[in-house]
């Protein structure tokens, strides 16, 4: 799997390797771009619904402090500033699973309930 971060060096880089590693198939799909508002103690939507392989780019604003946006089981952790700018993340969507969405930035008494889920599900297959 292939993810990509925003950040302030190496960007060109980063991406170039991620064009290298999903090859061309992925460059042919349309990305699947989510936008996800982080506050306390919440991610809306709760729940994030792709199709396994499709490229996704989610965008994470926060409504107040900085919150951090984590899906370890993909290896994923982003942090979200506080005033609204944006967090970016980019990957390949994994194989069709629920995977667990946690704040990774303590953000107050609420913190360990700021959970959602990306809940990824198998392509159907065209019709022949």
């Amino acid at each position: 799997m292939s993810v990509i971060r925003t950040t302030r060096c190496g960007a060109a880089t980063t991406l170039a390797t991620l064009l290298m590693v999903t090859g061309t198939a992925a460059a042919h799909q349309p990305v699947h771009e989510i936008q996800i508002t982080a506050s306390r103690y919440a991610f809306e939507p709760a729940t994030i619904q792709v199709n396994a392989g499709e490229p996704v780019r989610i965008v994470i604003r926060s409504t107040d402090g900085a919150h951090g946006f984590s899906i370890p089981t993909l290896k994923i952790d982003v942090q979200v500033p506080k005033g609204g700018d944006p967090a970016t993340v980019a990957f390949t969507a994994p194989a069709a699973g629920r995977y667990e969405i946690a704040c990774s930035e303590f953000c107050g008494s609420g913190h360990g309930h700021m959970k959602a889920a990306l809940v990824s599900i198998a392509p159907i297959p065209p019709n022949r």
